[in-house]
C-alpha cells in the first residue's frame, strides 16, 4: 500500500510517517507540504490512501483542496487530518467527500481504525460529530429522529438503503448492490430524509451508523459477541 500525507507542518509529516510505517505492514508513504506538491505525487504515483490536513496556509489548502482531490480521484480513499473538532467542518469535509475525519488530538489507534474503515470501503465518522447537537443547519439540532425510533419510521428496503449510505455508497453503487434502479434508490434516499427530517446524505449515514452502534452493543449485552 502507498499512503500520501500532505501536512504543512514538517513534524506532523514525519511524525505520522513513522506512526504509519510502524503501524502497518508492506506500506510505502510519501509526503507533500503543499496542495502543488501533492497533487504532482497524486498524479505520478499509485496511491492507495491519503491523509490531508484540513487547514494548509495559502490558496492551496482547506476545503478546495480536498474537494479538487475527491473529484479527480473519487476512489481514493481520503482522511481529512485536522486540529478542529468543529461538527460543522467535519461535516462538510464528509459532504465534499472525504472518507473520513480524524482530530489531531486523537490517540493513534483512532487513526488505525480509521484508515482500517476506509480501505474496506467504508466511512469512519468521529464522536465530535455523531454526538454534536446542532450548528445551525436545518434538522440539526437533534437529528430529530434518533436512532431509537428509526426503524419505526422506515421500510425495511430504506433501512437497508440507510445502512448502505452509513458506509459512503453512492446511489449508483447502492442499486447495483440492491439491484435496483438508480432512480428507485433515488426516490428511496429522498423519502428517508424526509421521514427522518434530515436536510442531506451526511445526516443520513450519521443516523445509519448510530443504528450499526445500537445493534453491536446489543449484540454484546446479549453475549453475540
Amino acid at each position: 500500500m502507498h499512503a500520501l500525507i500532505v501536512d504543512d507542518h514538517a513534524f506532523v509529516c514525519v511524525g505520522l510517517k513513522a506512526t504509519l510505517l510502524d503501524g502497518l505492514s508492506d506500506i510505502k508513504v510519501s509526503t507533500a507540504s503543499d496542495g502543488a506538491k501533492a497533487l504532482d505525487i497524486l498524479l505520478n504515483g499509485s496511491i492507495d490512501l491519503a491523509v490531508i490536513d484540513l487547514f494548509m496556509p495559502g490558496g492551496d489548502g482547506g476545503f478546495d483542496f480536498i474537494d479538487t482531490v475527491c473529484q479527480t480521484y473519487p476512489k481514493l480513499p481520503i482522511i481529512v487530518l485536522s486540529a478542529s473538532e468543529n461538527p460543522a467542518h467535519i461535516r462538510k469535509c464528509l459532504d465534499i467527500g472525504a472518507k473520513g475525519f480524524v482530530t489531531k488530538s486523537a490517540p493513534k489507534e483512532i487513526l488505525f481504525t480509521a484508515i482500517t474503515k476506509v480501505l474496506a470501503g467504508d466511512r469512519y465518522i468521529p464522536s465530535a460529530l455523531l454526538t454534536a447537537q446542532g450548528d445551525g443547519g436545518r434538522g440539526n439540532s437533534d437529528l430529530q429522529a434518533s436512532a431509537d425510533n428509526v426503524t419505526q419510521l422506515l421500510t425495511e428496503r430504506q433501512l437497508e438503503i440507510l445502512a448502505l449510505i452509513s458506509k459512503g455508497l453512492s446511489n449508483k453503487l447502492i442499486a447495483r448492490e440492491l439491484f435496483l434502479s438508480e432512480n428507485t434508490v433515488k426516490v428511496h434516499v429522498s423519502a428517508i430524509l424526509r421521514a427522518l427530517s434530515l436536510s442531506n446524505r451526511t445526516q443520513a449515514g450519521l443516523v445509519g451508523q448510530k443504528l450499526e452502534i445500537l445493534k453491536v452493543a446489543q449484540l454484546s449485552q446479549n453475549g453475540g459477541l
